[in-house]
């Protein structure tokens, strides 16, 4: 049986983002409007086995722990994620697509993120980016034809699909795409997951056995890319 690779992973953004509905529909708790906040953190862990990743060249099965950690976005519990992104070996940033301020507010997240990471002297790491909300954006296109009482309580798209693949390559970030914590399965996060470990894995220095780490993203430009 293949060594267990254990990685860390924690979710960052806004309060009412959606991350904790995500963390929720990840390990398989049904969808619930109105979630409350997240005070501190939560975690848990999920097992990947024999997952099979390509690396220059040649096809290995990987057996991946990893650890999701769900941190609070409100404001006076700023000081907790800092802790658990110094230890994280890859971050998934969350906006709602449906809230432009939220979006707005990733370059303060990703300043916070690279303060934090060189002040702890880690030169790797790898943050994707995920839009949350889809199914209230689809809502209010699919409902252009009811009734003009319906379409005053209809939730708007804020944030278009290229301003998240735009705001990736200003960042260096990984695009994970938009997504919805209330339509999604169980099993599209969970290969959200395991294919932001591949790329977590691919990109690591493989020489340090002593703990897996994640490329800074500013660095993969002198590196040869490798596709998953």
């Amino acid at each position: 049986m293949n060594e267990k690779i254990d990685y860390k992973i924690t979710l960052l953004g806004d309060s009412t983002v959606g991350k904790t509905s995500i963390f929720r529909k990840l390990f398989n708790f049904a969808f619930r409007d109105g979630v409350l906040s997240t005070v501190g953190v939560d975690s848990k862990t999920i097992n990947f086995e024999d997952v099979e990743v390509n690396s220059n060249g040649n096809n290995e099965k990987k057996c991946f722990q990893i650890t999701i950690y769900d941190t609070s976005g409100q404001e006076r519990f700023r000081s907790i994620p800092r802790n658990y992104i110094r230890g994280s070996d890859g971050i998934i940033l969350i906006y709602d697509i449906t809230n432009k301020q939220s979006f707005e507010n990733i370059k303060t997240w990703s300043d916070s993120i690279s303060e934090i990471i060189s002040n702890n002297n880690k030169d790797k790491y790898l943050v994707m980016l995920l839009g949350n909300k889809l199914d209230l954006a689809n809502n209010s296109e699919d409902n252009d034809d009811k009734d003009n009482e319906n379409n005053e309580n209809k939730v708007c798209r804020e944030v278009f699909t290229e301003e998240g693949e735009k705001i990736c390559q200003k960042y260096n970030f990984d695009w994970g795409g938009e997504c919805s914590a209330k339509d999604f399965t169980t099993q599209q996060f969970k290969d959200l997951i395991q294919n932001f470990a591949k790329r977590i894995y691919l990109t690591v220095d493989k020489s340090d056995n002593s703990r897996i780490s994640v490329t800074k993203q500013n660095n993969l430009n002198k590196k040869k890319k490798i596709c998953c």
